[in-house]
């Protein structure tokens, strides 16, 4: 039988005992016989039984009524890095004492003890957790008795491990649980989460050089060789930092001494992770580092480190309790994003390039936060140099012409999909998507690869498509449809808005109303746009009658499309003619559907 049955059983039979005790004798109440034995001879038995009975009722003895109790729950949940086992002998440690015998808890303000243990063995009749318990699951848990209380009880509490209930493991401010008056049923205190341990290494430091002259006023004037700190991100035991160049210290023998965490991580210590905020007190020869009940932040230092870069943290006070010295490990992680425009300085303010995404930004926090639906709204890019003065990521030079932004996210780690607009929602990212991970606890800056608008070139790029014979020529999906004035196409050369092509017999079209329809760079560029170069990849696709011409693979399709460029002596609109110099190019199906051509590919005149 498992200790919490025996102890529940013990209860219930203490009450039994209360009240099989209670029905003894009692001489008082018995009936009285009145016979006068002188009239009555010796041998002779009375042969008349008395018929009457005695007029006095007993007393009614005293009810006697069994204890109640109400069941108080709690548990230590270890499971993420189950490191706790049984030899630890984790407690709630509050303001109550337990018997072990009787499993039974009593309020005790001086938090006196003896407390709790907590188990991983199971609920009754095989262990002693809670009812519902797991074994084994690194979920410690434990279910006392409290004696129905008259009248509402309120139990303060944290946990502890260790003889004596010696570490304290507790994070913030004091649990407290209330057992309602008349209560026999269970009540569930808040347990507490051991987070997963971190990636982010943590190093405080604590200047005592020229005998304390950089302390809080109450500490100046003494020489300090004994230096140790203590904090809740290890159980609160103290350890001694150093000051002989090791272990993270910069310097021997200058009166700073430093404490790094990975130097000093214990059985259940572990390091730092975004979010956390560490609590310390340093102990200077062996008295707390304290003035006015708080700890001084007079020279203190923390900061953390992911191993690359270095971010110090302001040291400040908890606002309640025993208002400890704490820090916070940094959530958040910088990154950073450009498009350089710097070849052909076309972009300016009023064309709002933002970079656009699998995610939306909120401008009064700087922070993104993903959304696979690309929702918006998005960060926009300056050339106004960085803060103070401008807007612009870290290093960035005002009216270069490369627009950059510089935003946060969460360091939890994760990844994002993103490409870049301007004005009017016109895409001008050219290739497949780009992406930038976030590693779990980072600290290291983000550089998202940019955009880089190559300098515009010369040479022409004509389009052409067939869509006579009510698309005789084009993909069987299409055809059967009369296409008739109903022919454009978007591209990666021209902001990917849509344009309309000409059949009209001018402009470079051949032949006027003969279901060939001309499309020509040179007579649709825009303020952003230009001809272009020899390897240049520009993508495009037709749309017809509002439809994307694609085939039933949703590829790009190339029946009926043909595409040429004068890049063999470039600047002479031989398109446009179009004459013997506008040769052919290969039409290509790139990663993301979209058709394309790698302009000096060659080929034959239209």
């Amino acid at each position: 039988m498992s200790n919490f049955m025996r102890r529940m059983g013990l209860a219930s039979g203490l009450g039994m005992l209360v009240m099989l005790g209670a029905c003894g004798d009692d001489d008082e109440n018995k009936p009285t016989d009145t016979t006068d034995v002188s009239e009555v001879s010796p041998d002779v038995t009375p042969d008349v039984t008395p018929d009457v009975t005695p007029d006095v009722t007993p007393d009614v003895e005293p009810d006697t009524v069994a204890p109640t109790f109400a069941t108080l729950t709690f548990s230590i949940d270890d499971s993420a890095n189950k490191t706790f086992d049984a030899t630890d002998k984790l407690q709630w440690k509050g303001s109550f004492a337990w018997d072990e015998e009787s499993n039974v808890v009593t309020k005790d303000t001086s938090w006196g003890g003896p407390f709790p243990m907590l188990y991983d063995d199971g609920p009754p009749p095989t262990g002693s957790e809670k009812p519902g318990a797991v074994a084994g699951d690194g979920i410690w848990t434990t279910a006392v008795l409290v004696a129905t209380p008259a009248e509402d009880l309120a139990l303060e509490y944290g946990a502890a491990y260790g003889e004596g209930a010696g570490n304290w493991i507790w994070t913030g401010t004091n649990g407290s649980v209330t057992i309602p008056a008349g209560s026999t049923g269970q009540v569930d205190a808040v347990g507490l989460t051991i987070a997963a341990h971190g990636t982010i290494d943590m190093l405080l430091s604590i200047d005592v050089s020229n005998m304390g002259a950089n302390l809080a006023a109450l500490f100046q004037g003494s020489t300090y060789t004994d230096v140790k700190v203590k904090s809740s991100a290890w159980g609160w035991s103290e350890i001694a930092l150093v000051d002989n160049g090791t272990k993270g210290d910069a310097t021997s023998a200058d009166g700073i001494f430093t404490f790094r965490l990975s130097d000093n991580l214990t059985k259940h210590a572990g390091l730092v992770k975004p979010g956390d905020m560490p609590q310390f007190v340093f102990m200077l020869g062996g008295v707390e580092y304290k003035e006015d009940g708080a700890p001084p932040t007079d020279g203190v230092t923390a900061w953390v480190t992911d191993g690359t870069t270095n971010v110090v943290l302001e040291v400040d006070n908890m606002p309640e309790g025993d208002k400890n010295t704490f820090v916070e490990v940094p959530n958040k992680v910088m990154v950073s994003f450009s498009i350089d425009d710097s070849a052909n300085e076309t972009y300016e303010a009023v064309d709002n390039l933002e970079w656009k995404g699998s995610f939306k930004h909120d401008p009064a926090t700087n922070v993104l936060t993903f959304d696979g639906s690309w929702p918006g709204p998005y960060p926009k890019l300056y050339d106004d140099g960085p803060p103070p003065a401008g807007k612009e990521a870290p290093g960035a030079t005002a009216g270069d012409n490369i627009w950059t932004t510089a935003v946060w996210v969460s360091n939890a780690g994760g990844s994002f999909e993103y490409g870049a607009q301007r004005d009017g929602g016109a895409w001008i990212w050219t290739g497949s998507n780009g992406t930038f991970a976030v590693p779990a606890g980072t600290l290291t800056p983000i550089v998202a690869q940019g955009l880089t608008i190559a300098a515009h070139g010369t040479i022409d790029l004509r389009l052409e498509i067939d869509v006579s014979g009510t698309g005789a020529n084009l993909n069987a999906l299409f055809q059967g449809v009369n296409y008739t004035g109903k022919v454009k196409v978007k591209g990666s050369a021209w902001g990917w808005s849509e344009k309309s092509l000409i059949d009209t017999g001018a402009n470079g079209d051949v032949t006027a109303n003969d279901g060939k329809y001309l499309f020509l760079l040179s007579d649709n560029l825009g303020k952003h746009e230009g001809l272009l170069k020899v390897g240049d990849k520009p993508e495009f696709i037709f749309v017809l009658d509002g439809s994307e011409y694609k085939n039933a693979d949703a590829q790009g399709a190339k029946e009926g499309v043909k595409a040429w460029t004068d890049y063999g002596t470039p600047g002479m609109d031989y398109c446009a003619a179009p004459a013997v110099q506008c040769v052919s190019e290969t039409i290509e199906v790139v990663g993301n559907g979209n058709t394309s051509v790698t302009v000096g590919t060659g080929g034959e005149a239209p």
